[in-house]
Parts: structure tokens; C-alpha cells; sequence
């Protein structure tokens, strides 16, 4: 459930990268001479063609930060039905609770799609908002930090999103919870961020954000807040409870351990 996905998004991306940087490398963005000037026109010309090589060291290093900020969000994406597995095991262990009811094929076919159209969603509203914060690379030193923070709120709610799609959860209820617990969503997701700066070892931990997402699902008393907000609960979704604890009795003349 782990490993599959995190090969299957690591040569995605590595051939989406080779790709974008060969044709980038091939795309002539000004290759001017101006010989027909002399000496001064080929000094011209040696600038503005210097100026296409810094064009397209602009574009790369853009291309790289979208491909590290997005890396989570398109990874969940694509193992959302593995990472549907792992995150349901983790819920069953943690509630200590029977494993969940098999509901009809066709109410769970529609779930996973609207599931998949609210991952989609996800990603383009990322997206959107990556590009929106761009240009603050520009500023030196505290430049990355929209981008971080960005990449940050919506990698961890990408790795809550695991057990909320899963129970069926839509927009309007994933938004409660969003919401109520937004800067630990951020903290959350900038922290599994900056384990992914580092080389090999951050990318294998995305099941580890999967667990961590699930139990941060499980935690939150949902009948609670869906009955504070007014929300209707939406069909096919049961609350996380955990299950009441049985202690044995010893016999009398024995101490119980």
C-alpha cells in the first residue's frame, strides 16, 4: 500500500521533469545575431541571447518548486485507492472497532467517483494558488513562504482527505473540520514538507502522513460539530467512536493483572 504508489508518482514525475527540460533546453527564446553591426552588434546580440539562457533558468526553477509543492497532492491522487486500504486499517486498529459494513456497489462506485472529482478539485484549487503566490519568489529571504505555506495547507489536508473521502464526506463537511483546525493542517502538511526536502528519505514517508491524517480524523468528535454547524450528516457516514474497553474480572482469591 505504500511502496506502489511512491514508485508509480516517483517515475511520473521524473519523466515529466526530463521531458519539460529537454524541450526546454531545445526552445530557442532568442537567438538573435547582429553581425551585420560589428563589433557592437554582436556584443548586443551576446546579451539578448544571454538573456534567453536567464528566461529559461526562470522557467526551470519555477517548473521545480511547482513539481516539489504539487509532488503530494498529485501523489495522493494517484494512490488514493491504496491509500484508501492503509488509512481504513489504521482507523479499524486506533477505534479498536469491527471492520466497516460493506455498503452497495453503486453507492460506493459514486462515492469513489465524487471522491476523485473532489481530489481533482483539490489539486486544481493548489494549483491556482501556487501560481498566485509565484511571483513572491522574487523577494529575497521571506519569498518562499507564501509558497510554503500554500503547499503546506494543502499537502495535509490532502493526507486528512484520505479518511474523509473515505466516509463518504463532501466539501461542505471537510470544510468544518478545515476550518476549526486550519494553522494544525498547515503546521501538519509544512512539517511533512520539509521532510520531503530531504533526498529518498521524505518521500518515503507519505504513508506515514496517511496515518497521521487518519488519526487526526478519528480524534474529532464529528456529531458534535456537524450538529454545532447545521450540516446534515451525509449518507453512508459513521461517526468515529471508539470501542468501549472490556475489563475481565478475576476469580476471588486472585489478583488481576
Amino acid at each position: 500500500y505504500a511502496i506502489l504508489p511512491l514508485i508509480f508518482n516517483v517515475v511520473l514525475y521524473a519523466v515529466a521533469i526530463m521531458v519539460f527540460m529537454y524541450s526546454l533546453w531545445n526552445w530557442n527564446v532568442y537567438e538573435v545575431a547582429w553581425d551585420f553591426l560589428g563589433p557592437v552588434g554582436r556584443w548586443l546580440s551576446a546579451v539578448v541571447n544571454w538573456m534567453g539562457w536567464l528566461v529559461k533558468l526562470v522557467v526551470a526553477a519555477v517548473a521545480l518548486a511547482a513539481a516539489f509543492f504539487t509532488f503530494t497532492a498529485v501523489g495522493m491522487a494517484l494512490a488514493s485507492p491504496l491509500n484508501d486500504i492503509l488509512s481504513e486499517k489504521v482507523e479499524v486498529t486506533y477505534l479498536g472497532g469491527a471492520e466497516k459494513i460493506s455498503l452497495p456497489f453503486r453507492f460506493t462506485a459514486t462515492a469513489a467517483l465524487l471522491s476523485i472529482g473532489d481530489s481533482l478539485r483539490n489539486l486544481v484549487r493548489q494549483l491556482f494558488y501556487t501560481v498566485l503566490v509565484l511571483p513572491f519568489l522574487l523577494i529575497p529571504l521571506v519569498g518562499f513562504v507564501p509558497l510554503f505555506l500554500v503547499g503546506g495547507y494543502f499537502a495535509g489536508f490532502g493526507f486528512l482527505d484520505a479518511a474523509m473521502a473515505r466516509n463518504f464526506l463532501r466539501p461542505r463537511h471537510k470544510r468544518l473540520l478545515s476550518g476549526k483546525h486550519f494553522w494544525e493542517i498547515v503546521g501538519f502538511g509544512a512539517a511533512m514538507q520539509a521532510m520531503f526536502a530531504v533526498p529518498f528519505l521524505g518521500m518515503l514517508l507519505m504513508p506515514v502522513g496517511v496515518v497521521s491524517g487518519t488519526l487526526l480524523y478519528c480524534d474529532e468528535d464529528w456529531e458534535k460539530m456537524l450538529a454545532e454547524a447545521g450540516v446534515p450528516v451525509p449518507p453512508g457516514f459513521t461517526p468515529p467512536r471508539k470501542a468501549p474497553t472490556t475489563h475481565a474480572v478475576a476469580p476471588a482469591g486472585r489478583a488481576s493483572v
